[in-house]
């Protein structure tokens, strides 16, 4: 995928917005948040399903970012930055909870990373689109969390392999590996036609 004229456009309103808050506009502030808010919960929500827990870790993002606003220093797009840094606030409470639960807090936390289809595709009524539904929701559980990651961040939040790597923690050929098993598991389990029908399906929300 590729970054259209849009997709630099928004990158380059994301520049401006940072270089205002970072000169304690708060107004700057707002937009950012306003326009993140929403697919940054998303992508929560793919950790675990817990809404509350999800807008508390968002907070503590976005409070971050203003009080450290003097000493932004991003090295990749404000997306990726936020998306990282909402990663890395969920894994941490994840650990949290390991402690809670008498794990080793050193553990690395599990996730899930859920993919859904989406509702229009949940109703569907005709017999044979329902047998596509069920065979779609059966393939996506062969799928790691990890590969799960690599499709949301790459197909819907239109991240390169390089911010991908980056926020995973991962080395860039770690993440074409990732995706390449991924694609190589649905074309094992559907017909190579289907392939990139899951991938349109399956849910942003």
């Amino acid at each position: 995928m590729t970054r259209t004229p849009l997709d630099s456009h928004s990158a380059q309103e994301d520049t401006s917005l940072i270089v205002a808050i970072r000169s304690g506009d708060y107004d700057a502030f707002t937009l950012l948040y306003n326009k993140y808010i929403q697919p940054l919960t998303q992508y929560g929500l793919k950790f675990m399903a817990d809404l509350p827990a999800v807008e508390d870790c968002l907070h503590d993002v976005f409070v971050w970012l203003w009080a450290n606003r003097h000493k932004l220093d991003m090295h990749t797009s404000v997306k990726s930055y936020l998306f990282k840094a909402v990663r890395t606030t969920m894994l941490h409470w994840l650990q949290k909870q390991n402690r809670l639960r008498g794990l080793n807090p050193g553990d690395e936390p599990g996730y899930l990373f859920e993919l859904q289809l989406t509702p229009e595709t949940r109703v569907l009524d005709n017999e044979s689109q329902r047998q596509l539904r069920q065979q779609i929701e059966g393939v996506l559980t062969n799928l790691t969390a990890k590969q799960k990651e690599v499709i949301y961040l790459r197909y819907y939040e239109g991240l390169n392999f390089e911010e991908i790597a980056r926020n995973m923690n991962l080395s860039v050929k770690a993440c074409y590996k990732l995706m390449g098993r991924a694609i190589t598991i649905l074309r094992e389990k559907i017909p190579g036609s289907l392939v990139l029908l899951i991938i349109l399906l399956v849910l942003v929300a």
